[in-house]
């Protein structure tokens, strides 16, 4: 035995011993723990059901319940990552961290979300209607134990890995506009599961396959857009079924398993919004990206010129432009300009003051004299009450056919 198998034997030794003690307490008797062991749940989904969850755990094989999202062996892209100690949070908060650097993002906090796939719920059920099944008429047994109050698979998760990443970014977990996002998925536990859900579909697939006609059946699955439909047709379908009618069609308790999900590891910032004025003081210049036919209408556009300015500074994935407004190509928009923003999606960087007035130096500095910018800020809570300024405003627009600027 490896020094690292030894010291993950040690661990599930503790919360096994951990166990048995609350077991002595407030636990269900030691035989019906040890029950849950043996059909596949984790140690640390017995504390969550029974209210008691547990950051220090360890066990030995994927839970017939989550399937070992809270004891993380996962798929991730690069292939299996496997884990054998507790620094299997580390492990993935560090493939957060490295996946960070590698995006270039640049953060002073984040959020976490968690997206687990809908069979988690199932299971999570069908173990609950098992035990009040095999010790409901047992004086121990209390609904209340498995009570729907008691922490998700979700929060758990939650729990173990926000403190992790905090020490790993150096940044706090709270409400930010930086978001993580942890996707698992089981494919083929979300497919089966949902091949068991009551709907018409379903009923047609299982008269087809009674007739022998399997191909179109099974092309059905073959479908990856079923896939990501999937879960939320689970979700839906699952609140519906009385516990009776989910007895007469799942499996209780729920099979063990040995495939983990797949992780996929994601960001996603909040847009940013940079406004300000801009004067259009060429007639050859529409004020967004005008094609006819695949020929461009005019030199260029007033989107165009600013929007390239800002995406080099915020390096986002895209973004839109928004005017209070707009004037023909023809028309020359003076005065003291139309108020506009670009929306900027998903930044690596936000824009310091220093190089936001860096932006409207190189648009107003530019040769080609076709725009001016003025007032140009990062803005927020402010951004649509000033568009609506700007839609009520009489802004002077000058048609001069006969002179170019």
């Amino acid at each position: 035995m490896t020094a690292t198998n030894a010291a993950a034997a040690e661990s599930d030794a503790e919360a096994r011993s951990i166990l048995e003690r609350a077991a002595a307490a407030s636990f269900p008797p030691l035989h019906a723990v040890h029950h849950l062991l043996s059909v596949g749940v984790c140690v640390r989904c017995i504390f969550r059901m029974f209210g008691a969850f547990s950051h220090a755990c360890s066990y030995e094989s994927c839970c017939s319940i989550c399937f070992g999202i809270l004891l993380p062996t996962c798929h991730q892209d690069e292939g299996v990552v496997p884990f054998d100690d507790i620094s299997r949070i580390d492990i993935i908060t560090s493939m957060v961290s490295q996946a960070i650097q590698r995006e270039g993002y640049q953060i002073d906090g984040f959020s976490l979300e968690i997206s687990l796939p809908a069979v988690v719920a199932a299971n999570e059920r069908a173990i609950r209607l098992y035990m009040k099944e095999k010790y409901g008429s047992e004086n121990w047994f209390k609904d209340e134990m498995f009570s729907q109050q008691t922490m998700s698979a979700k929060e758990g998760l939650r729990l173990l890995i926000a403190p992790s990443l905090e020490k790993q970014l150096g940044v706090k977990h709270g409400n930010n506009s930086f978001r993580i996002r942890l996707t698992y998925t089981h494919d083929d536990a979300s497919l089966k599961l949902k091949s068991l859900l009551p709907n018409d579909s379903n009923r047609k697939r299982k008269a087809e396959s009674r007739e022998g006609n399997d191909t179109r059946r099974n092309s059905t699955y073959d479908d990856k857009q079923t896939l990501s439909e999937a879960d939320s047709f689970i979700h839906k379908s699952l609140e519906g079924i009385q516990d009776k009618e989910f007895c007469s069609l799942f499996k209780l308790p729920p099979e063990k398993v040995s495939k983990p999900c797949h992780l996929v590891i994601s960001f996603l910032r909040s847009p940013i919004y940079i406004g300000g004025r801009y004067l259009k003081l060429s007639r050859n210049v529409s004020q967004s990206c005008w094609i006819i036919d695949d020929e461009r209408m005019g030199e260029a556009s007033v989107e165009e010129i600013i929007k390239e300015s800002v995406c080099a500074i915020s390096r986002g994935d895209g973004y839109k432009f928004h005017a209070a407004g707009r004037e023909d190509i023809d028309v020359r928009m003076l005065g003291s300009g139309r108020p506009f923003l670009i929306e900027v999606l998903n930044v690596r960087s936000i824009p310091s003051a220093i190089e936001i007035q860096q932006i409207s130096d190189k648009i107003n500095s530019s040769e080609k004299k076709h725009v001016r910018i003025r007032n140009l800020k990062l803005v927020d809570n402010e951004i649509w009450a000033m568009m609506r300024e700007g839609e009520a405003e009489k802004q002077e627009a000058v048609c001069c056919p006969h002179m170019d600027f």
